[in-house]
């Protein structure tokens, strides 16, 4: 699975929009298109696309495209393993394991007292 993500500078109404969502699902291997207007932004999903192949579709649409402004390359395998971690002689994966937070809470019975009026620890 593969992503290309490419900044359409005039991109200004949804007539626009639709027009660049169906030139890029005539590509093969394009599972979703997610145009952001207000970031004038095209995410492509699918499998086996080129950012040069997207650029070609969009400019065949009549939009010109750039790719998106991003320092390093992203890569796909990095959302997947962000937790585990591998030692040098052991050949299996550790999972860090969190810890959950300690569970602070009072009793129903307790936040409002009809005895004491200074009791109640909402108001």
């Amino acid at each position: 699975m593969s992503m290309v993500e490419v900044n359409v500078p005039n991109l200004d109404c949804e007539g626009c929009a639709s027009k660049l969502r169906k030139a890029l699902f005539k590509l093969e291997g394009v599972r979703d298109v997610d145009i952001e207007m207000e970031m004038q932004k095209i995410t492509v999903t699918g499998c086996g696309l080129e950012e040069k192949k997207v650029s070609k579709a969009i400019k065949r649409a009549g939009k010109t495209a750039e790719p998106w402004p991003y320092p390093y390359p992203v890569y796909s395998y990095f959302a997947d393993h962000y937790d585990t971690w591998r030692d040098a002689d052991d050949r299996s994966v550790n999972t860090l394991v969190q810890t959950p937070p300690a569970d602070y809470s009072l009793p129903v019975v307790s936040l409002f007292s009809d005895d004491n009026p200074h009791a109640c620890t909402i108001m």
